[in-house]
């Protein structure tokens, strides 16, 4: 039942060979959403010596962090680029830190010019645009065929932003996880987990419910049938992800919005606090 901890990086170029890190005591703090913000997280490797964490902390290098328990699940939990490394003394310790975002050099990196004439499909300026992001996609078949642009389509700017414009026009929203971009249409799963939580099944706290309106601008709409609790760090209970709930506040399945996960391979936290929504 999920005892043996288990945390390892890999770090290198970003289409290079990279190499592996564990054994040593490491710790990280993830905040993700099923939003288009970059999620991120930092990452903190004890004792590795002058030489190594001199090569780790170069930054745009490419980092994937893999969680889980040896006696269960170990898969990755973040991709990421490296935006920020050093390395500091903390009472005994040599701690090498990094601060990573995941599809950051996807998301700031890629500018375009486009222009099309009129009448161009609302599916052919998503698939360049795509194309210019470079990351995997999920979902563009929620981009409807058949759309066109009659007076044609223009951008000059970052790929993502013309991503928003085409994605507004028929109500879908975007988000990054894990270096795979998600096209999501309002309440929908990007993934089933499969995974059914229980006190008994890795469910830490009972949910609660949230009373939140921020995010509506509707200031008649109801606020969402939102959720927060805490699970044991299961790498499929990603945001935009759904997964089933069953305890004495609430049975069903709920669709993860926020995840925060905080972990260290010796000691402390290994969990995810999750925001979600009843689905």
């Amino acid at each position: 039942m999920a005892f043996m901890r288990y945390v390892e990086v890999t770090v290198g170029p970003k289409n290079g060979t990279g190499f592996k890190i564990d054994g040593l005591k490491i710790s990280f703090h993830i905040e993700k959403s099923d939003s288009s913000e970059t999620n991120k997280s930092t990452i903190k490797i004890y004792n590795l010596t002058k030489e190594t964490s001199s090569k780790v902390t170069v930054a745009d290098n490419h980092i994937q962090l893999r969680v889980g328990y040896k006696d269960e699940t170990i898969a990755a939990i973040f991709f990421g680029d490296v935006v920020e490394g050093k390395r500091y003394k903390e009472g005994e310790d040599y701690i090498t830190e990094l601060k990573v975002e995941d599809g950051r050099s996807a998301k700031m990196g890629n500018r375009i010019s486009i222009s099309y004439t009129k009448d161009v499909a609302a599916t052919t300026v998503a698939d360049d645009i795509l194309n210019a992001i470079g990351l995997p996609c999920k979902g563009k078949e929620n981009i409807p065929s058949g759309e066109n642009y009659p007076s044609g389509f223009a951008h000059i700017g970052m790929a993502t932003d013309a991503l928003r414009k085409v994605l507004n026009r028929f109500d879908l929203t975007y988000t990054i996880q894990n270096e795979m971009l998600y096209i999501l249409k309002e309440g929908q799963a990007a993934d089933k987990t499969g995974l059914r939580l229980t006190p008994e099944t890795g469910l830490l706290t009972i949910p609660q419910p949230i009373s939140d309106k921020t995010s509506e601008d509707n200031s008649e709409a109801e606020a969402k049938n939102g959720w927060k609790f805490s699970t044991m760090l299961f790498p499929e209970l990603l945001p935009g992800a759904a997964c089933k709930v069953e305890a004495s506040t609430y049975s069903g399945d709920m669709l993860i919005h926020k995840a925060i996960y905080d972990g260290d391979n010796w000691d402390g936290s290994f969990k995810i606090d999750i925001e979600a929504e009843a689905i």
